[in-house]
């Protein structure tokens, strides 16, 4: 998704990856690729649910599939044109940009919770910290992006960065569920170093003692 967005974000014209959302690559010419983008991540995410099944919480399962199902609804319900783009649009209010606005809010809590709830499924000591440092920061970068694109929307701020704070939620919540999936697949493949179980350990050295009695009773009388 990092790579699309940045590259399709550059390529068309008339629009700024610090103020648009991402979900506006799904309108105007070659909207097609980034509903499609959308779909294509939230089919990830569903995937990576069912694989983490087994190793997650019950709560953690369900909101990995939530996300997934959510992203492909916002690429089918696509949002209104507004704050400027697609260039030479006027904002519109439709039902269909309602409904993904409903999605999206709904997003963002499963992917915060999912975050929490994966935040122990990392074998480091400081991973339950990280996940947790990790949900603040998309629960506090997603609410200054809603508040940013709506004065921005109302003439109140406008061109503020609300799409940078966007991306700054949405990587961050990617980012750490790719890592867990990742870290999962690195296991189940068998080239994860397992741990040492006990009747791998040498045996202790012999005392001297024991070492006498042994030669003593194997040379008989």
């Amino acid at each position: 998704m990092i790579v699309f967005v940045a590259v399709a974000g550059a390529l068309r014209p008339g629009y700024d990856a610090n103020r648009h959302w991402i979900s506006q690559l799904s309108l105007g010419p070659g909207g097609w690729a980034g509903a499609l983008n959308l779909a294509t991540v939230g089919i990830w995410l569903f995937l990576a649910g069912l694989g983490l099944r087994s190793q997650v919480s019950r709560w953690g399962f369900r909101l990995l599939l939530g996300c997934g199902v959510d992203l492909v609804l916002i690429a089918l319900f696509r949002t209104d044109a507004g704050i400027g783009y697609p260039p030479g649009l006027p904002a519109e209010h439709s039902l269909h940009g309602l409904v993904h606005k409903v999605l999206s809010l709904g997003l963002a809590g499963a992917g915060i919770g999912g975050v929490i709830a994966l935040r122990t499924a990392l074998p480091f000591r400081r991973s339950p910290v990280a996940g947790l440092v990790t949900a603040a920061l998309m629960a506090v970068a997603f609410a200054a992006g809603a508040v940013l694109v709506s004065l921005d929307a109302n003439g109140v701020l406008s061109g503020s960065p609300s799409g940078l704070f966007e991306r700054v939620a949405l990587f961050a919540g990617l980012g750490w569920i790719g890592a867990v999936s990742g870290w999962a697949a690195w296991g189940s493949s068998g080239r994860r170093p397992a741990a040492a179980s006990p009747t791998d350990r040498p045996e202790p050295a012999r005392t001297a003692g024991v070492a006498r009695d042994a030669a003593r009773d194997g040379a008989g009388p």
